[in-house]
């Protein structure tokens, strides 16, 4: 009697120890299924609520999350997306850093027979497994029609761009061109701040000396650099200079609701980055998937904003 106990002690030690194995069995005996999820740049908090809604997703599905943050270096990118592959995951999800220069991360997962679904931003290589983002155009024409139709013919304006190449730069700034928003204003300086506040900041302080009260409105390419810019412009006393941006952060709707930043072009980071996950999986598991999914941009305003702080995006996309 005591062999056998010692036999079934044995093999109960024995079964625990293949299930706690890496964390890569769950408590059904299936395989956990693991994402690997590189982001361009949790700097920007645009960015950064989507890998956070990444996150929540993967936890409510039981899905195993690697994690990794190029920080606006496209090479970093890269060698994230090949430590993925070294480790097996089953799919790899991008947020591309550049349009070109994160292309070689398509063909990598590729070769590696691992899926790969790219994330809020176009990327060269259209080879991938899916897409869940947006199309950056839509919001540049938005945000330069409101310009249009609220700043008067000949106005003096200055444009604040994100990385050179990336997505949302070179998808916005054509939107931009698409609305006749750089026929009908004089624009006076475009230059980049790299999606980040303080160098947005930088930028307008210059232009708010440069050309004093001559400046009229700048129009930046996303919310973090838009509240670099408001910050210098009321801390001028420059109320009158019209901001605007993209991405709809917290901050920047509580402005539109105050009324010193005029409109905010929404994107659904949660959309996104929870639903990027739900196509990795489905892919994954074998399941029926959409290759395309695109989220559109709505522009928030001094119309519509309680409407949205009241309810969501659904309270003002019906």
């Amino acid at each position: 009697m005591k062999k056998i106990i010692v036999i079934l002690l044995v093999v109960c030690m024995a079964m625990f120890a293949v299930l706690a194995q890496g964390g890569s069995e769950t408590a059904k005996g299936t395989k956990q299924i693991t994402i690997g999820f590189s982001s361009k740049d949790n700097s920007d908090v645009f960015v950064k609520n989507i890998s956070d809604a990444a996150k929540v997703e993967a936890k409510r599905l039981g899905v195993k999350l690697l994690m990794s943050d190029a920080r606006g270096d496209v090479n970093t990118q890269i060698s994230d997306v090949e430590n993925f592959i070294a480790q097996k995951v089953d799919a790899v999800i991008v947020i591309p850093q550049s349009v070109e220069g994160s292309a070689p991360v398509v063909s990598m997962c590729n070769e590696a027979k691992i899926p790969i679904v790219v994330c809020n931003g176009d990327i060269a290589d259209t080879n991938y497994t899916a897409f869940v983002g947006c199309t950056d155009q839509e919001s540049g024409e938005i945000l330069g029609k409101w310009m249009c139709d609220n700043l008067p013919a000949g106005s003096n304006i200055c444009i604040i761009e994100g990385p050179m190449g990336q997505s949302g730069q070179v998808g916005r700034y054509a939107g931009f061109k698409a609305v006749g928003m750089l026929d009908k204003f004089n624009v006076l300086s475009v230059q980049t701040a790299n999606w980040k506040r303080d160098e947005a900041m930088a930028l307008a302080e210059d232009w708010l000396t440069t050309y004093g009260s001559k400046l009229n409105a700048i129009v930046c390419e996303n919310d973090d650099m838009g509240m670099g810019a408001l910050s210098a412009c009321l801390a001028a006393g420059r109320s009158d200079v019209i901001v605007g941006g993209v991405d709809a952060i917290t901050d920047a709707v509580q402005a539109v609701k105050a009324g010193t930043y005029k409109i905010s072009v929404l994107q659904d980071a949660s959309g996104q980055g929870g639903g990027s996950i739900d196509v990795a999986v489905r892919i994954v598991k074998g399941e029926q998937y959409k290759k395309d999914t695109r989220i559109p941009f709505v522009g928030i305003t001094a119309e519509n904003v309680d409407a949205y702080l009241a309810g969501g995006v659904s309270a003002i996309t019906k």
